[in-house]
């Protein structure tokens, strides 16, 4: 595992020129989020792959539910993702993982999750595109420009509840004041 990590750290140091830009703001989404933690990189920049891990917290769950599914409570699962790294999204359909790092024998969850995980991917990665997904954050910050559609709709809603003045605040009826009437 060592070699792998060296091996990694060696890709990164060629790929950092390669890496798709998408994929370093969806990086430091996650991060933003979750916590620094919650991800980490392995970059392969010789083969254009990146394995991003996810460690997902499993100590909620009840020790009953922990024996029941094989998992170590105390030990996060991982979902390792592997994408093209200059090309994400626009590349091949991403590998998936899941395991426990410690736990190798009888981890059924892990078969059954990345089953799961595995059969979203393929039916969500022909709709995804990196430009897509650009166009798609665009949009959104459309709403928030200051003559964007936030702004309009927030405008539109005006109509149906004017806010009243604070000067004119005293003549508001509240049910305290119409059981005085």
């Amino acid at each position: 595992e060592s070699e792998q990590f060296l091996y990694g750290i060696q890709g990164s140091c060629a790929a950092d020129l390669y890496r798709h830009p998408q994929l370093d703001a969806d990086i430091e989404a996650v991060k933003d989020i979750y916590t620094e933690s919650a991800i980490s990189v392995r970059e392969y920049g010789t083969i254009d792959d990146v394995d991003i891990d996810l460690h997902i917290n499993i100590g909620f769950l009840d020790e009953e539910v922990a024996t029941a599914w094989k998992v170590i409570r105390t030990e996060p699962i991982i979902l390792r993702l592997r994408f093209s790294l200059s090309q994400y999204l626009d590349g091949p359909e991403p590998s998936v993982e899941v395991f426990q790092p410690s736990n190798k024998d009888g981890f059924s969850l892990g078969l059954q999750l990345k089953k799961i995980l595995s059969t979203f991917t393929s039916q969500q990665w022909k709709h995804l595109s990196n430009e897509f997904l650009k166009a798609q954050q665009e949009k959104r910050h459309s709403w928030f420009k200051a003559g964007g559609t936030i702004k309009k709709f927030r405008a539109g809603l005006s109509i149906f509840s004017p806010i009243p003045k604070i000067g004119s605040l005293h003549n508001v009826q509240t049910p305290t004041t119409l059981m005085e009437e």
